[in-house]
């Protein structure tokens, strides 16, 4: 008998979900439904490039649609509103749904708020677009980077950023007037990543003239006057502010019986699914802050492929399903060089340490070339050969209506 699976969900983990159970199922074995609230998926890693004139909003993302003749699955453009587990159904936009298995990869959700508008940060491309007109204009002036809280999606993002507007600056020739400094609630950069992930962000910080502000917990924002408050009452004043919001847990995710306190979904390992309702499984963002993970793309991938195999191993009866790959790698464009953070998350998912052990590579140009080189692999991988990609939504819901 066939069995449903519904991915909610099209982003890192949702994607590679639904390419990998087209790759690795026999014919009428499953039937894949795949729910977002956008008709594209978009490759995160890349907003930082469109923010800073490399690449335009086509070229970091893809119509999920593709993935309807690609890989024999249906792909439903409707937001998820809820979420019953106690009757295998979620309730869409589009209707209610049902499922023999669910995969939640609904992400984490930027929260914009008083402290920050969202449109100061490029964590997500609409905002990324709005600071390349910004970046455009800009002529010089007190640069502050940093999030409103932790956890945020790809934790050495703010770094990277405060490292490629140094090289634009020095670019333009108006280093020596742009003092640029990242601000964090963490005492040390990237401490909770352990002792060697601390010292090579702080050569990189000295390497690149950029101050660090640890301890540095957003409590107020006056942006007539430009200025951080911390909750200790200290001040950071700025001309251009790059603040990230705050990141929450998808309201359909936090008010269902899936979700912890913390309104992130509730996962056991490593397994990845849900301990009450085991024909529920959880990926990426939206159970990486219970789990103890980094909110990163290289994670939701790799749990994607591990919760394929648990969900065909239930189907079929047998048990030889893919390990869980708890080691990451996120590679950096500083504008100068390229660098990489390689970290095993295992001794720290199993209780063996407080911290991930943790590497940085880098930096030297060839990393550029692999960040580059990655991406195009990304949208090969899942939506096939470049003339395909190259199609918009609305094409090829008219190729299905001829077809």
């Amino acid at each position: 008998m066939t069995k449903r699976v519904l991915i909610l969900g099209g982003g890192t983990g949702g994607a590679v979900a639904a390419t990998r159970l087209h790759r690795w199922t026999h014919e009428g074995e499953v039937e894949v439904v795949l729910v977002d609230k956008s008709p594209w998926h978009e490759y995160r890693p890349s907003y930082l490039w469109v923010m800073n004139g490399k690449r335009e909003p086509d070229e970091v993302r893809r119509p999920l649609k593709t993935l309807e003749r690609r890989c024999g699955i249906k792909v439903i453009e409707a937001e998820v509103l809820s979420i019953d587990p106690t009757t295998r159904s979620v309730r869409t936009t589009a209707g209610d749904l049902e499922y023999d298995f669910l995969i939640v990869s609904l992400g984490a959700v930027v929260q914009p708020d008083e402290l920050s508008s969202g449109l100061e940060a490029p964590w997500e491309l609409d905002y990324a677009m709005v600071l390349r007109e910004r970046l455009a204009s800009f002529q010089g002036g007190r640069i502050v980077v940093g999030p409103m809280s932790w956890p945020y999606r790809c934790p050495p993002a703010p770094f990277e950023v405060a490292f490629m507007l140094r090289y634009l600056s020095e670019q333009r020739g108006i280093a020596d007037k742009t003092p640029i400094t990242v601000f964090h609630p963490w005492k040390q950069p990237m401490e909770v990543f352990g002792p060697l992930m601390v010292a090579g962000f702080q050569r990189f910080l000295k390497q690149f003239d950029v101050t660090f502000k640890g301890d540095f917990t957003l409590a107020s924002h006056d942006r007539e006057r430009k200025r951080l408050t911390s909750t200790k009452g200290e001040s950071l004043d700025y001309d251009w502010g790059v603040v990230i919001p705050r990141h929450v847990p998808p309201a359909a995710v936090a008010q269902s019986p899936l979700a912890t306190e913390s309104g992130y979904m509730d996962v056991k390992l490593p397994s990845m699914q849900h301990p009450v309702f085991p024909e529920v499984f959880g990926v990426g963002d939206a159970v990486a802050p219970t789990i103890g993970l980094g909110m990163a793309g290289v994670f939701a991938h790799f749990q994607a492929e591990h919760v394929v195999t648990q969900i065909l191993d239930r189907i079929r009866g047998v048990y030889t399903g893919e390990l869980y790959n708890t080691v990451g790698i996120c590679v950096m464009d500083t504008g100068y060089v390229g660098a990489a953070v390689w970290c095993d998350f295992g001794p720290k998912l199993r209780g063996e340490s407080q911290v991930p052990d943790c590497r940085l590579i880098g930096g030297m140009r060839a990393m550029r070339a692999v960040k580059v080189a990655f991406e195009k692999l990304w949208f090969t991988n899942l939506f096939g050969p470049e003339e395909e990609q190259a199609k918009t939504p609305l094409a090829l819901e008219q190729e299905a209506q001829l077809s």
